[in-house]
C-alpha cells in the first residue's frame, strides 16, 4: 500500500479521540506542563523524562551569560525568567529591533511600535527560488504605543501594545483572520499601500467589505458592530472610538467566501494545546485550538496537513497562496492526525549477507585503526561529526562480529567525548543563563563563531551527532554511559526536551509542530523569517535522541521522539524534495531540479549557506548516512530523479566526498551499481567512512 494511502487510512482511524492500548504507548502534552493519563496511556511523568538535574550543577561551574541579551522591551520580563524559545517561528519579534516579519499562514505580520502591518503575500518566483512578495496590505496605526511578547505556546504568540493604544494581538498559525483585540476605546485607523476602490457594509453587524486596486477584496469585522468608512484614497477609520476585536481576512473566493468568513467572525483563535500520543506503530498528533468566542473556527492547513487530516474542508472559502504550497481551509476546533511508524533501530533495513560481512570486517578494521591518527576539530559541529563517525564504526564492527575493532572504536569515542563532558577541551561548552541552553565558549561572546552556535543556530544538527555517539556508547559500553548519564542527557535536553517541568531548557527547541519541520535559525532576524537547510541532519538529531532513549531504557521518551522523527521526515519529503510525496512548487522552479536547498518560512531557495555547487545543494539533504536515511530516501523518488539530476550532479562533483554522498542515494535502486560507483571514491566526508558507506549500501531497503 502506498505511503499516502496508509496515512489517509490511519487518519480516518484517528479522526475522533483515540486511546492507545497496551503498555507500549506514551502521551505527552506540550502546553499544560503535565502529561494526560488514562488507564491505557501511561503519562510521561518526571521520572520518565531526561534527567531534570539542574544544568548548572551538571556543568560543574561552566556557566556564563550570553553577550547577546534578552530584550525585555520586546519580551515580557516575566517570560525571561524561564527557558525561552530560541528557534521559534515567531523569533523575529524578539531579536534585534523585532521589526522583521513572521509568517502565520496565510498572512505575514510585522509588529512594530508605531504600527501592526498585515500582508497577504503574493507569489514571486524564478528558476532558483519561490518567495513571498511583501506589501503593506494593511497597517494599523499604533502611534504612541510600545509592544512586547506577553505569551506563547507551540502554535501561537501574543503581542501586547500599551500606550495610546491598549491591545492584544493573538498571532496563531493558520488563522484565516488577522486579529487585534482593543482593550480600551480607540478610533481605528487603517491604511494600505494600495488604492481603495470600493467600500460597503457587509451582511453582518460590524462587517465591511473593501476592494483594493490590486484586485484583492478584504472582509473587516469590528466586534463592537462599528462599520468602517473610507478616509482618503488608501485609509479606513471608525466613526467613533471602539473596543473589542477588529478582524481582517482576505476574501479568496467571492461571495461564498464572504458568507463562510462571516460565520467564523466571532470565533477567535488565541492559541492551542498540543499533544503527541505514540506507540510502536503510530504517532498521533493533536492540536486543540483555544478559541475566544463562538461560531465556526476556520484555520488554514498546509499541504502536509491536507494529506492526513480527516477534516471538514471549507472549499467555499477558497484557498490561499504560500511559498510551501496552497493552503486549504478546515473547520473545527481540534486537529488530529496520525503518522505511521516505519521500522527503525540501530541496524540497517536489511540483514547483512556473509559476503557483505566479510567485506565490512576488512573495511571496519582499517577505519577503526585509523581513528587514533584523527585530528579533532575544536568546534562542536565538526567535532560532533567526527565523534558520530567513530561511533558508527564501532556499531558496524559490533554487527559484523569484530570485537577488536569495536572495542578500539568504543574506547576512542569515550576518550574523545570526555573532554567535552568535563570542559577540558579547547572550546568548552557552557550553560548559558541568558537564553537557557548549552553553547560553546567561543559562541558565548561571538555571534558568528561555530556557525552561530552561541546564537542557537543549528543546535539539533550539532548536538544530534553527540547524542548519536552517546546512544552507541549506551548500547556498547553501558557502564561508561551510566556513569556519565546526566552529562550525556544534557545534549538531548538542549534540543529535544519534552518536559515542561525542566527549568533548564525550552521545549523541543527547534521543532515546529504546525509546520512539521525544525527551524535551524536561532537568534538572528531574517526578512524571510526562519530557515532550515539540512533536513537530513535534523532527522539524524531525532534519530539519535530516539536511539539514546532506547539504549538508556526510556521507551516512552523514545516513542514520542520517534513520532517527531517520522513527521520531520515526511515534511522533508514534502517541502525539500521536489515531486517526492507531491510537488508543491511552480513549474518555473521545479522543472529542472529535485530539491530545495534552504527552506525559509516564506521562501524556498535552490542554494546553501556555504556555496551553490549542485552537489552541495543536493548532498546537504542526504548526509549523514545512517539507518534513518531510509525514512528520507525512497526508491520511487530516486528512480525518478537519478538519470536527469543525481547522476549528473555526482559525476560533475568537484570532490570525492560530495560525489560519494550523491552516489549513495542510488543504493535504494541498485546496490551492485552503487558499490561499483563508490569503488572509485578515495576520500570521504568528515562524517562518513568507507565502512559506513559500504554498510549503507549493503543494508539499504530492498526494492
Amino acid at each position: 500500500m502506498p505511503l499516502s494511502d496508509r496515512i489517509r487510512k490511519l487518519a480516518q482511524k484517528f479522526a475522533t479521540p483515540h486511546e492507545a492500548h497496551g503498555s507500549g504507548s506514551s502521551r505527552v502534552g506540550l502546553e499544560t506542563g503535565r502529561a494526560s493519563q488514562t488507564e491505557s496511556e501511561p503519562s510521561m511523568a518526571l521520572g520518565e523524562a531526561w534527567s531534570v538535574s539542574d544544568a548548572q550543577k551538571i556543568m560543574a561551574g561552566r556557566v556564563g551569560a550570553n553577550s547577546y541579551k534578552v530584550n525585555t522591551r520586546l519580551l515580557d520580563a516575566k517570560l525571561a525568567t524561564a527557558p525561552i524559545p530560541t528557534n521559534a517561528w515567531w523569533q523575529n519579534l524578539i531579536v534585534e529591533s523585532g521589526d522583521q516579519p513572521i509568517v502565520m499562514g496565510p498572512y505575514m505580520i510585522k509588529s512594530v511600535n508605531e504600527s501592526l502591518v498585515v500582508c497577504a503575500p503574493t507569489a514571486m518566483h524564478a528558476n532558483t527560488f519561490v518567495a513571498s512578495a511583501w506589501h503593506d496590505d494593511w497597517r494599523m496605526d499604533m502611534t504612541g504605543s510600545t509592544r512586547r511578547v506577553v505569551a506563547y505556546d507551540s502554535v501561537s504568540v501574543t503581542v501586547r501594545y500599551e500606550g495610546s493604544v491598549l491591545a492584544n494581538v493573538p498571532l496563531v498559525k493558520g488563522a484565516v483572520f488577522a486579529t487585534i483585540v482593543l482593550e480600551a476605546p480607540t478610533v481605528i485607523q487603517l491604511s494600505t499601500i494600495h488604492a481603495i476602490i470600493g467600500v460597503c457594509a457587509g451582511d453582518a453587524p460590524g462587517s465591511t467589505i473593501v476592494q483594493l486596486n490590486n484586485g484583492s477584496t478584504w472582509l473587516m469585522w469590528c466586534e463592537s458592530n462599528v462599520v468602517l468608512r473610507q478616509c482618503g484614497m488608501s485609509g479606513l477609520e471608525s466613526s467613533i472610538p471602539m473596543q473589542g476585536a477588529v478582524r481582517l481576512a482576505l476574501v479568496a473566493n467571492g461571495a461564498s467566501a464572504i458568507s463562510a468568513l462571516l460565520s467564523a467572525r466571532t470565533a477567535i483563535p488565541i492559541g492551542g494545546d498540543v499533544s503527541i500520543n505514540a506507540t510502536n506503530e503510530t504517532a498521533e498528533f493533536s492540536i486543540a485550538w483555544k478559541v475566544r468566542g463562538s461560531g465556526d473556527l476556520l484555520m488554514c492547513a498546509q499541504p502536509h496537513h491536507q494529506h492526513v487530516l480527516n477534516a471538514e474542508w471549507m472549499d467555499d472559502v477558497g484557498s490561499y497562496w504560500s511559498s510551501k504550497g496552497t493552503l486549504r481551509v478546515a473547520r473545527g476546533t481540534k486537529w488530529q492526525w496520525c503518522e505511521p511508524i516505519e521500522p527503525l533501530g540501530f541496524a540497517g533495513q536489511t540483514e547483512l549477507c556473509a559476503q557483505h560481512k566479510e567485506k565490512l570486517r576488512e573495511l571496519v578494521a582499517i577505519d577503526a585503526c585509523a581513528l587514533a591518527d584523527s585530528v579533532l576539530p575544536p568546534d562542536p559541529y565538526f567535532f560532533g561529526k567526527a565523534l558520530a563517525r567513530a561511533a558508527r564504526i564501532a556499531l558496524i564492527a559490533d554487527e559484523v562480529d569484530d570485537p577488536h575493532s569495536r572495542d578500539m572504536a568504543v574506547q576512542q569515542v569515550a576518550e574523545w567525548f570526555e573532554p567535552w563532558l568535563n570542559g577540558s577541551n579547547s572550546n568548552p561548552l557552557v550553560y548559558d543563563t541568558e537564553w537557557f541552553g548549552i553553547v560553546s565558549s567561543s559562541g558565548l561572546c561571538d555571534a558568528h563563531a561555530d556557525f552561530g552556535q552561541g546564537r542557537y543556530n543549528d543546535h539539533h544538527f550539532h548536538y544530534g551527532y553527540f547524542v548519536y555517539a552517546a546512544a552507541v556508547l549506551a548500547k556498547l559500553h553501558p557502564e561508561w554511559a551510566t556513569c556519565h548519564r546526566d552529562a550525556l542527557d544534557i545534549f538531548a535536553r538542549d534540543y529535544c526536551n519534552l518536559n515542561t517541568k525542566d527549568t533548564s531548557f525550552t521545549l523541543l527547541r527547534c521543532f515546529d509542530i504546525y509546520e512539521g519541520n525544525s527551524w535551524a535559525a536561532g537568534l538572528f532576524p531574517f526578512a524571510d523569517s526562519r530557515n532550515q537547510e539540512s533536513t537530513s541532519e535534523a532527522i539524524n538529531a531525532y534519530y539519535a535522541a530516539y536511539l539514546y532513549a532506547l539504549a538508556t531504557r526510556r521507551p516512552q521518551i523514545a516513542h514520542v521522539i520517534r513520532g517527531v522523527l517520522q513527521l520531520e521526515a515526511r515534511t522533508a519529503r514534502t517541502y525539500w524534495h521536489v515531486d517526492d510525496i507531491c510537488n508543491v512548487y511552480p513549474h518555473e522552479y521545479s522543472c529542472d531540479k529535485a530539491v530545495v536547498g534552504i527552506l525559509w518560512s516564506s521562501k524556498a531557495d535552490y542554494a546553501t549557506f556555504f556555496g551553490n555547487n549542485p552537489e552541495y545543494i543536493y548532498g546537504i539533504q542526504f548526509l549523514p548516512y545512517t539507518p534513518a536515511t531510509a525514512l528520507l530516501i525512497k526508491r520511487a523518488w530516486i528512480e525518478k530523479i537519478w538519470a536527469p539530476y543525481l547522476q549528473r550532479v555526482a559525476d560533475n562533483a568537484q570532490t570525492d566526498a560530495w560525489r560519494e554522498i550523491i552516489d549513495l542515494t542510488y543504493a535504494v535502486v541498485d546496490k551492485n551499481a552503487t558499490l561499483d560507483r563508490i569503488a572509485r571514491i578515495s576520500s570521504h566526508d568528515d562524517g562518513n567512512s568507507a565502512s559506513n558507506a559500504y554498510y549503507w549500501v549493503a543494508t539499504a531497503p530492498e526494492p
